[in-house]
């Protein structure tokens, strides 16, 4: 009998699973990439600021920069009258100095010459139309108002983005205008997703699932969707029967990834054969199950590969469908972006309350898959519907996962819950970076 065979189930909490997978997720290397091809990534440095921006005061509207003294007072009936001695655009300064009672036409971004201190909105003023040199202004509305000053951006040598940070469009804003091309960032994990089953069926197959010989196999898509929602490359190995040397074969196309995916063959059934045909190829499990529903049997092991490289991790998720979706968000998502080098792993949060009774028990932290709705004052968190594990239709309607910690039986309607959201939703109380210890309510 193998070690996996023999040895007693770990079960450990939530908080010690994903610290064990977090600690066993070592960065991949660096690699330098032109500046589209960031997008997604993680910064393996620094974005350094280039240059002062703006690089000088510059008016934040068209109008006639003046001196605040010389419009006060000014009103319709009693427009102040100034000498308009020329103008500035984005680009282009006014050479001149602003004196007592002078004015020039400025544009969106043009510099601030000397002695102006005010932008006047064009609508104030007559447009400089009533005699040739001249210019009225028609309110003191804005003395003292839309001058950006410079460096009001950034400074040159700021750090603007560190090292884990992700890269999203307001990231790529940042670099460019640091005057950056390329950007070094973490390479993207390949992850190798197998699932397991002689009952799985593909879409090739599918008379066989209306036949009532087998069931649809929908682990692999899913997961090789989620890897590649989280900025890595899926590598998606097909279906591994419940034959040794089959298994070994698939997993043997796994080698070259970063990290591999199984569904499946995690129990103790006569067909479960993953880690009883793993192990005697070296499989060194870390631990197998954890105290969550669903998804119990989740289990974080290596496989030697080559002398001189870096042994090959395994997540082993059940193969039950919302199994398979949960860990994965709990356990495996946090992993692939820890491996692409980000400094924030975890999904958000929000706290909502119970659009209706919820239950669990309480030797387990349960993860509900839930509806949001944000029509009525504060968010709700209603089931997608029955909650089995082997049931698919939960996980498309579900916009988050709400968590019932160990030690809770029921939240009743209107209750407080907390919830990992799965989309954008937007909310007052989304925050970044939900963890185990920082969002499970005390029971």
């Amino acid at each position: 009998m193998t070690a996996f065979e023999t040895s007693r189930a770990d079960w450990l909490s939530v908080e010690e699973a994903l610290h064990r997978v977090l600690a066993a997720a070592e960065p991949l290397p660096r690699e330098d990439v032109p500046l589209l091809e960031a997008l997604g990534r993680a910064l393996a440095e620094p974005v350094v600021a280039g240059a002062t921006l703006p690089p000088w005061d510059n008016s934040a509207m068209d109008g006639y920069a003046v001196r605040a003294d010389d419009i006060a007072g000014a009103s319709e009936p009693a427009p102040v009258r100034l000498r308009d001695i020329g103008s500035a655009r984005a680009g282009s300064s006014f050479p001149g100095t602003v004196e007592a009672g002078e004015a020039i036409r400025i544009m969106t971004g043009g510099p601030i010459p000397p002695g102006a201190d005010s932008v006047v909105r064009v609508e104030d003023t007559d447009g400089g139309t009533t005699s040739d040199g001249w210019v009225l202004v028609r309110s003191d509305r804005d003395g003292g108002r839309h001058v950006r000053p410079g460096g009001q951006d950034m400074s040159a040598g700021e750090v603007l983005l560190d090292v884990g940070d992700s890269i999203g469009p307001g990231q790529i804003a940042l670099a460019a205008a640091a005057g950056l091309a390329r950007l070094a960032v973490r390479r993207r994990p390949t992850v190798a997703v197998l699932s397991s089953g002689n009952e799985l069926r593909g879409p090739v197959d599918f008379q066989d699932v209306v036949a009532g010989r087998g069931v649809p196999e929908t682990n692999g898509s899913t997961l090789a969707a989620a890897v590649a929602a989280c900025g890595a490359v899926p590598l998606p190995l097909g279906i591994a029967l419940d034959e040794p040397e089959h298994i070994r074969a698939m997993v043997r196309r796994s080698l070259e990834a970063d990290v591999l995916v199984t569904t499946g063959g995690a129990s103790m059934g006569e067909a479960d054969l993953f880690k009883r045909v793993l192990e005697e190829d070296g499989l060194d499990v870390d631990f197998w199950r954890v105290r969550i529903r669903p998804g119990s049997p989740f289990s974080l092991a290596r496989l030697p590969r080559e002398a001189g490289t870096r042994s090959l991790p395994v997540l082993g998720l059940p193969g039950n469908p919302a199994s398979a979706f949960v860990t994965f968000q709990l356990f495996v998502r946090p992993f692939v972006l820890r491996l692409a080098g980000h400094a924030r792993v975890h999904r958000r949060w929000l706290d909502m309350v119970a659009g209706e009774r919820l239950s669990s028990t309480p030797d387990l932290c349960h993860f509900l898959r839930v509806v949001v709705d944000t029509d009525a004052g504060a968010p709700r968190a209603c089931l997608t519907g029955h909650q089995g594990s082997g049931l698919v239709g939960s996980l498309g309607r579900a916009h988050g996962l709400a968590v019932l910690p160990e030690g809770t039986e029921t939240v009743e309607a209107g209750d407080p819950v907390r919830v990992v959201l799965l989309d954008d939703i937007p909310g007052p109380s989304a925050t970044p970076g939900w963890a185990p210890s920082a969002s499970f309510p005390k029971a």
